[in-house]
């Protein structure tokens, strides 16, 4: 296998892709999805603004006693917050639309015969293919990140560049999150012959890790937990140490569950990991510790099921009879 290969490939089907129809749709109801979480997120910081501009004026007015801490101007990222967890609601299925076809497609047109028949090889061949829709993934982001910026310029939102870094981090999980389904409609498009049945079968695993395995994990691990800590059991006095060890051990097992729902959910962890990003980032008193605490089932699922989906595509497509 040769790097230039795998770019050419991946350059073949990037320019197919963005030269569709379906790029054009995909991108699209990305930009209307986006517009919609961008318009929520920037009426929420205005009312944010709004109770900021009541709180200094309020300090203005106080002649008398001490001075209170000066409030903390909202940060334009909870915008971007707003837009990004909108648009992972449905980017999932988007994600799926662009792999669902890239190799199922191919055999039922028959092209991908020819494409075999030059010289070649196969890891080349699906290693260039991933590459091209990992590439169009990161231009519609991209895209609708540079959209979204322009959008807010206009209503004079310019975000700092603390808020940046933040936005970057959004976009970045955003993508990662994006890339874990077209993953998966890569493996199902290597695995069907034919490219409804790969977007069927990606559909029902995108519901089954959104809403079906969440719900059950929770309630199953619900049902099996502890029963929170009753204070009156203690004499209402919740500083004593049996009180404590009780209410630790509760939480502890809450927590454990929320791990072990984003290890198993994408949509989950992603929901996760850019609320819990976006707290961090809101209150600067928090320990790098126990930010990690809270998201490393997330991170762990969005580098697991890529990781995995992938390695059943390549090694399927390797194996593949095409004729």
């Amino acid at each position: 296998m040769t790097a230039e290969r795998v770019f050419t490939v991946a350059q073949k089907e990037f320019t197919d892709q963005i030269t569709g129809w379906r790029f054009l749709v995909i991108l699209a109801l990305f930009l209307a999805i986006a517009l919609v979480g961008t318009y929520s997120g920037v009426v929420s910081y205005e009312r944010e603004l709004d109770r900021y501009s009541e709180q200094l004026a309020a300090m203005d007015n106080q002649n008398d006693g001490p001075a209170g801490m000066m409030p903390a101007k909202p940060p334009v990222e909870g915008v971007y917050s707003s837009m990004f967890l909108t648009l992972i609601s449905y980017g999932g299925l988007l994600a799926i639309a662009v792999g669902s076809g890239l190799v199922s497609g191919e055999k039922e047109s028959r092209s991908l015969k020819s494409l075999l028949s030059h010289p070649v090889y196969r890891d080349e061949i699906i290693n260039g293919k991933a590459l091209g829709g990992v590439a169009l993934l990161v231009l519609v982001v991209g895209g609708v990140l540079l959209i979204s910026t322009a959008l807010l310029l206009v209503f004079s939102i310019v975000p700092s560049p603390d808020d940046l870094w933040m936005i970057l981090t959004y976009a970045g999980v955003t993508l990662l999150f994006l890339v874990t389904f077209f993953s998966i409609a890569l493996a199902f498009s290597t695995l069907c012959r034919e490219s409804g049945s790969a977007l069927l079968l990606a559909v029902v695993v995108f519901i089954l890790l959104s809403s079906v395995i969440p719900y059950t994990t929770t309630h199953i691990g619900t049902a099996l937990m502890m029963e929170e800590p009753d204070r009156a059991a203690y004499g209402g006095d919740t500083s004593s140490e049996g009180y404590q060890a009780e209410i630790t051990a509760y939480y502890g097992q809450w927590d454990l569950i929320k791990s072990a729902t984003n290890l198993l959910s994408p949509r989950m962890a992603i929901d996760n990991l850019i609320q819990s990003t976006h707290n961090s980032y809101s209150s600067p008193g928090a320990t790098l510790e126990d930010t990690l605490g809270k998201i490393w089932s997330s991170v762990a699922a969005l580098t697991i099921y890529p990781v995995v989906f992938f390695a059943i595509a390549y090694t399927r497509f390797l194996r593949m009879d095409i004729r």
